[in-house]
C-alpha cells in the first residue's frame, strides 16, 4: 500500500484541480493519504465564501467531504494564503481584518511541514 502526498497549486477553476480530487478520491481506496497539501492558486479551493453555481462541481466541499470520510489533513500554506486573502481567524484578528474565510477543516501550515510529509510520502503528486 502506497503512501501519497498530494501537492495542488492549481486554481479551483482549473481542471487540473478537480483531478487532483478524482486522484484523491480513487488513492484513499487503495492506498494512504494522509495530508493534502495547497500552495499557490490551490489555496483558493479552501475559500469558505467561494459560491459556485449550482451546475458546477464544489471542490471545496468536495475536499471537505473527503477529508471527513478518509480523515485526511488539508493544509494550506500560510503565506499562500495570506497573500490571496484566505484566513483563518488568528491571522485575521492579527492582520486587523474583520472577518475570516478559511473552511474547516482546512488548516494553515508552512512550508516545513510539507518537506516533513514529502519525507513520509513514498509519491508526491503535484496538480
Amino acid at each position: 500500500m502506497a503512501r501519497f502526498l498530494l501537492f495542488v497549486t492549481s486554481s479551483p477553476e482549473q481542471q487540473s484541480a478537480l483531478s487532483a480530487f478524482q486522484f484523491a478520491k480513487q488513492a484513499c481506496q487503495k492506498h494512504q493519504l494522509p495530508a493534502v497539501f495547497f500552495y499557490s492558486d490551490g489555496v483558493y479551493i479552501a475559500n469558505e465564501l467561494r459560491s459556485p453555481p449550482t451546475d458546477e462541481f464544489d471542490l471545496c466541499q468536495a475536499w471537505q467531504t473527503l477529508a471527513e470520510q478518509y480523515k485526511i489533513e488539508l493544509i494550506i500554506c500560510s503565506a499562500a494564503a495570506q497573500r490571496r486573502g484566505v484566513l483563518n481567524l488568528d491571522e485575521a484578528n492579527y492582520h486587523g481584518k474583520s472577518s475570516y474565510n478559511l473552511a474547516t477543516p482546512f488548516r494553515l501550515g508552512g512550508l516545513a511541514e510539507y518537506v516533513e510529509l514529502q519525507a513520509q510520502a513514498d509519491k508526491v503528486l503535484q496538480f
